[in-house]
């Protein structure tokens, strides 16, 4: 379980830059006699303050009548929060209706439907024939003001950046290149940016100086709030200069160098 305390979490359903959602469908063991079974993976975000929100794998089975009678769709609650998430509804509906579930599902009863057992072929038609009458029904439509302003740092296993580059320096200073997730909140979807950024640090006299680069079109306009906001969230961000302290030092301890034993000083000095 994700948290322990009273609180309702919130729950986001995970989605790209361009809203749309990814999952995968795997034909399981049917575990039911009367039902093709499937199980879906995708992934949501639960939301921990008003900062942060963590990522979790949301798992649900889907069971098809091989009578062509209907759908039953399981929540597996190994990963939800205790305390039962506000939105679930809403995301379970979402993902019942996405044409990319409907689709993998033909394409799985169509190969189900070639077994040499007439019967189970039988059965696979008509589960197929309930999904196409009811294709139509399954378009999901989500509207949502796409300049959403509020911004939310996505963690996964509780780090706030990933693929971390080992410090370098050079002549013009300490360089480090990393990868923050980057969220913003539209009614129960959460928008998702991958932001590749490198922190630039130097001496400048008694003090530090250091500078941002992120690595991202400015014509969108996610993209310039991000340029706008982050540098000055990422200096508010104690667990990511501590992700940036430690490789610093990981590299001083590799290969000694003054420079860079200033630049750690004056580092952690300003933090």
């Amino acid at each position: 379980m994700l948290n322990s305390d009273a609180k309702q979490s919130t729950l986001y359903l995970a989605a790209d830059d361009m809203m749309q959602i990814h999952l995968s469908v795997q034909k399981i063991r049917d575990l039911n006699k009367d039902e093709f079974s499937f199980a879906i993976r995708t992934f949501c975000y639960v939301e921990q303050d008003e900062e942060f929100a963590q990522n979790l794998l949301f798992k649900l089975i889907l069971g098809i009548s091989k009578q062509g009678q209907g759908m039953t769709l399981a929540v597996d609650l190994v990963n939800i929060p205790n305390i039962f998430p506000l939105q679930l509804k809403n995301i379970i509906e979402h993902i019942q209706k996405s044409p990319m579930l409907l689709e993998s599902l033909y394409n799985q009863l169509t190969y189900i439907q070639k077994s040499d057992d007439y019967e189970k072929s039988l059965q696979a038609q008509r589960a197929k024939d309930f999904l196409l009458d009811n294709l139509s029904k399954g378009i999901t439509s989500f509207s949502t003001n796409r300049q959403a302003t509020e911004m939310i740092w996505l963690t996964n296993q509780n780090h706030n950046i990933s693929n971390i580059s080992p410090f370098l320096l050079d002549e013009k200073g300490g360089h480090i290149q990393f990868t923050v997730q980057i969220g913003f909140k539209h009614s129960y979807m959460m928008q998702c940016y991958e932001v590749d950024c490198m922190m630039h640090m130097f001496n400048e006299g008694e003090k530090l100086g250091y500078y941002f680069e992120l690595y991202l079109d400015q014509e969108n306009y996610h993209h310039q709030l991000m340029y706008e906001k982050l540098p000055d969230q990422f200096m508010d961000n104690q667990a990511f200069l501590q992700q940036i302290l430690t490789q610093m030092k990981k590299r001083n301890e590799e290969q000694y160098d003054e420079y860079l034993h200033d630049l750690i000083e004056k580092f952690t000095a300003s933090i």
